[in-house]
């Protein structure tokens, strides 16, 4: 089912915020306590322009907001301007896919989204947009939503204007509404962040910048944390451990994978990541090798490894 929410536009450059916002449903009425905040990432490099984008994410932990509303999303303006996203809902303890867009009405922007489009379990998820001929055709997993938005490409940008308003562009975030000081058990890890051109190759997105909005001083406090390397974006909603691996001579460069982080190294060094606590493989692959590592981390840890 399908619900609609109009907002007045935003002068804030946050990812399409209103002034003053009217539910017609119920179900997708967020809690009128507390502060509604964002946590995420907004690119932060050239314009380009793309017909689809996507990313894995994998998400999980020990205890959800169950009194709660909130949405984890990567979300993109169409030229068009239509404010398309997909991601993940929590309804009060209940995961579910979700897929949002956007129409211009009397000036104010109205939204379009299924707040439960086919309920999910914590794991690993791919999902994407794409855009072609007016169409954008949502898809979590197997499962795909076609919308009419009148969008031809998509703008991967940091910011986009629309009217005498300026919103943010591209961005991959966690949205808390009635928030209470208190953040979800629940880490959402973005990985393999790519897009796609009809006129180019396309390839990895991999320029972010921190996102927030109403955390002043707040996300350190509570240990929220935000980590953004290649075209890896994880929010973590707990204080995450930082692994060092130490790299020793390396003859050349080589690509060092860790969870879902997978990125090219220059030569020997040192290289930080920010984990979970939990049990890890290191993998260093160079000149047709793969070397394997295993690594518990419990604490802030060097692991020093030689090719």
């Amino acid at each position: 089912m399908k619900y609609y929410t109009v907002l007045v536009a935003a002068i804030l450059v946050i990812a399409a915020l209103g002034l003053y916002v009217y539910y017609e449903n119920m179900d997708a009425k967020k809690s009128d306590s507390g502060t509604h905040i964002y946590l995420g990432a907004v690119y932060d490099g050239p314009l380009k322009y793309a017909n689809s984008i996507s990313a894995n994410v994998d998400f999980g932990g020990t205890a959800n907001l169950n009194n709660d509303i909130y949405y984890v999303v990567l979300s993109i303006w169409d030229s068009n301007l239509s404010y398309d996203q997909i991601g993940i809902s929590s309804l009060k303890g209940v995961f579910y896919s979700t897929y949002s867009y956007t129409e211009i009405v009397n000036g104010s922007i109205k939204y379009i989204f299924d707040p439960h489009w086919f309920p999910i379990t914590p794991g690993n998820h791919s999902l994407s947009m794409y855009v072609s001929s007016g169409n954008v055709f949502f898809k979590f997993d197997k499962n795909t939503f076609a919308a009419f938005t009148g969008g031809n490409d998509f703008s991967i940008s940091t910011n986009q204007k629309v009217g005498n308003h300026t919103f943010s562009g591209l961005t991959i975030y966690e949205e808390i509404y009635g928030f209470n000081n208190s953040f979800p058990g629940i880490s959402f890890n973005f990985s393999n962040i790519q897009y796609g051109s009809p006129s180019s190759q396309g390839g990895e997105i991999t320029d972010w910048a921190q996102f927030a909005h109403n955390l002043t001083n707040v996300s350190n406090r509570l240990g929220t944390f935000v980590y953004m390397k290649s075209n890896v974006v994880n929010i973590y909603n707990s204080l995450p451990l930082i692994l060092t691996v130490k790299v020793q001579n390396l003859p050349t460069s080589a690509s060092l994978l860790v969870a879902d982080f997978n990125f090219t190294i220059p030569g020997s060094g040192q290289y930080s990541l920010s984990l979970l606590k939990g049990n890890y493989t290191i993998y260093l692959q160079y000149g047709g090798k793969v070397n394997s590592y295993k690594v518990s981390l419990d604490s802030n840890k060097t692991y020093q490894i030689s090719a």
